[in-house]
């Protein structure tokens, strides 16, 4: 697997992806453990919010794309679709802080909470995975 250059965008939204993962591993771990609660989640929510817009902008306007791009041109619609996800992903994260303290007991909320988790690691695998095929050199087999 090829090595992300040192100071270059891809490497500092790979280490990006790193604390995300885990800041998501730790909401999901709340979510799961009734201790802490759903205003524990919320909490994580919060900071997760602020995480993940500055993780977006950093994507959108370090070249991170456009360095994929250059090195696999036929990717391009892959990255502006991934870019494109962002502003949904924002909004359903904020719509889920927006809910009161009584509606996060609801089993609603805790659903809508898993379902954001897994399209933000879902997200962040398909980055992942389209630098790393971009650093190798190599395309996916299409279906």
């Amino acid at each position: 697997m090829a090595q992300v250059p040192v100071g270059t965008p891809a490497h500092r939204v790979a280490e990006e992806h790193r604390v995300l993962r885990q800041l998501l591993a730790e909401i999901k771990s709340a979510s799961a453990h009734p201790s802490g609660g759903p205003d524990a989640v919320a909490a994580h929510l919060e900071t997760l919010r602020e995480r993940l817009s500055e993780h977006f902008e950093e994507e959108e306007s370090s070249g991170f794309f456009e360095q994929i791009e250059e090195l696999t041109p036929e990717k391009a619609h892959e990255c502006e679709a991934l870019c494109a996800e962002h502003e949904g992903l924002l909004r359903r994260l904020d719509e889920l802080r927006e809910v009161g303290p009584e509606a996060r007991r609801e089993a609603a909320w805790g659903e809508g909470v898993n379902a954001l988790l897994h399209a933000l690691s879902f997200h962040e695998d398909r980055e992942n995975e389209l630098l790393i095929r971009a650093l190798d050199g190599s395309v996916e087999a299409q279906d």
